[in-house]
């Protein structure tokens, strides 16, 4: 199973139903042209739903499915409900199929792996990989991809690659999003280049708020010797600052990098706060 669900878990959602996990067959996760978004979930509350629930739409508009938001935040909801956690991941995906009616809606739990205060302060360890996406801007499966930098990151021991395109420009992580610091500045690759990642943008908001200047462009892997600092940004990494690209070391974390990780972590809290009073109203 590519994405096994987490056994820890009481319960799933599975086209309109909370079923138990030990219900949960492989075959759910097995579909073609699969769209999907991984959530993650902290003191009970998916942080950033909307947003992330817009790119779900987004998706399904490309690939030509018809699909109910309502529906789909209902379902989170009852699946929070009945199984709250205190920190996890959830991926909700869809793909057409021949049986339910063409249509297969899944919301699961699965193994979530978050950054450890030593990467948090001292910074993680990316390799590079000559790979890129074909249609970037629409979150489906790309097996071949999340293949090779699995085995990357099991036999490497780092904590993600960044994906180089056949001119030799940086785009993005297999999972994750990526900037460079140089010069009090951030270089990000275009929205066109990359599946926008929801804490990307929250970076680029809080960029805008600070006054921080971005340069949306690819940086060419010959320059990374001109950055001085680097991090990621995702779903479970938040964002993350980077001590080493393949041979290239950086000797400190930019303050402006701390920073912004702080600014992003009262965002997160601000969802949590938002969703306990939105759910504390659908249940009167």
């Amino acid at each position: 199973m590519n994405f096994p669900p987490d056994t820890e878990q009481r319960f799933f959602f599975y086209n309109g139903k909370i079923l138990p996990t030990e219900n949960f067959s492989a075959k759910l996760t097995e579909g073609e042209n699969i769209i999907y978004e991984v959530i993650r979930v902290k003191s009970s509350a998916p942080i950033f739903l909307d947003d992330h629930l817009n790119r779900f739409s987004h998706s399904a508009k490309m690939m030509n499915y018809n699909i109910n938001l309502n529906e789909i935040k209902q379902g989170i909801h009852q699946l929070l409900r009945v199984n709250p956690v205190d920190q996890k991941n959830f991926r909700l995906m869809y793909y057409s199929s021949a049986e339910n009616n063409g249509q297969t809606l899944l919301i699961y739990f699965i193994p979530s792996r978050y950054p450890t205060a030593d990467e948090a302060n001292s910074g993680i360890y990316l390799e590079t990989l000559n790979a890129e996406r074909h249609n970037p801007t629409v979150k489906f499966e790309n097996k071949a991809i999340r293949a090779i930098a699995n085995e990357i990151l099991s036999t490497h021991r780092c904590y993600e690659v960044l994906l180089v395109d056949h001119n030799g420009f940086i785009t993005e992580g297999s999972r994750s999003n990526v900037f460079f610091i140089a010069e009090n500045r951030l270089i990000t690759a275009p929205d066109s280049k990359v599946l926008g990642g929801i804490t990307r943008q929250k970076v680029i908001e809080i960029c805008s708020r600070m006054n921080i200047n971005i340069d949306f462009r690819c940086l060419h892997i010959d320059e990374l010797a001109n950055t001085t600092g680097c991090f990621i940004t995702g779903t479970s990494p938040g964002v993350l600052p980077v001590r080493q690209v393949d041979h290239h070391s950086y000797n400190l974390i930019p303050e402006i990098l701390r920073e912004l990780s702080s600014q992003y972590e009262d965002l997160v809290e601000q969802c949590i706060h938002n969703w306990k009073n939105e759910s504390s109203s659908n249940s009167k």
